[in-house]
């Protein structure tokens, strides 16, 4: 018994050829969660976006911002993960899901999208020419905001659409733009595609040039929109 756990742990880190393998292989697979010496066992039932959530009955012995380790024994093997608690509800604990260290994981989600209307102001330049006297040319640059709602975000860009009318954007174009999060939230936005909604044209856009302050503020707030929004949805379905 000893031998045959040994081999199957060698299997999963060894450098050698162990395959690919579909996350949910690792669905519904016996977690264990240690902090601090407490050991307790549970069952990892949701693992998307930046997060993981694991059911167990202890859940009131770790408090968030716990660290902690993860032990998932599934299908594919065994492996070891360390995370932190990002959130605690009935029966279950919510951790940080650290996909780059399941070696082997096929899905590579680079920017995971979080659904979120958030709401924000667009700055739009414009230059117009005007003809005065004897011909004289006079051009003036022109600067209005706007203001747009987000449909999603992710920490690499966001869709969105712009309220009450306003100027029709181009793919290429770059804008100043002041998101509403916790805190104004100024960026730019490169337009990257266009959509055609009915009613309203939408937009794709990437943040240019944020700073490691700006991306590690967007992560946190994508994290706390990803936490709620999943135990909300859980918490309907439970009430139903």
């Amino acid at each position: 018994m000893a031998g045959g756990m040994k081999a199957k742990i060698q299997d999963v880190y060894g450098s050698g050829d162990r395959g690919k393998f579909s996350l949910k292989a690792l669905l519904h697979s016996r977690t264990v969660v240690e902090k601090d010496g407490y050991v307790s066992t549970g069952v990892l039932t949701h693992a998307e976006g930046d997060m993981m959530e694991i059911e167990l009955t202890e859940f009131r012995n770790f408090e968030l911002g716990d660290p902690v380790n993860l032990t998932v024994y599934s299908p594919v093997g065994i492996h070891r993960l360390r995370s932190s608690v990002i959130a605690k509800a009935n029966g279950a604990l919510a951790v940080l899901f650290p996909e780059r260290a399941l070696a082997g994981l096929e899905e590579r989600r680079e920017s995971p999208r979080v659904d979120v209307a958030v709401q924000g102001k667009l700055k739009h330049r414009q230059t117009e020419t005007v003809t005065g006297k004897n011909d004289e040319r006079h051009t003036f640059e022109i600067e209005e905001e706007f203001e747009l709602v987000t449909r999603n975000m992710s920490d690499s860009g966001i869709g969105f659409k712009l309220l009450f009318g306003g100027p029709k954007l181009d793919v290429g174009d770059v804008f100043d733009v002041t998101l509403a999060l916790e805190t104004q939230f100024p960026c730019r936005l490169e337009i990257i595609r266009k959509d055609d909604t009915g009613q309203r044209e939408g937009y794709g856009a990437r943040f240019v040039d944020l700073s490691e302050q700006q991306r590690r503020g967007m992560r946190a707030f994508l994290i706390r929109e990803q936490v709620g929004t999943y135990f909300r949805l859980k918490q309907q379905k439970l009430s139903r």
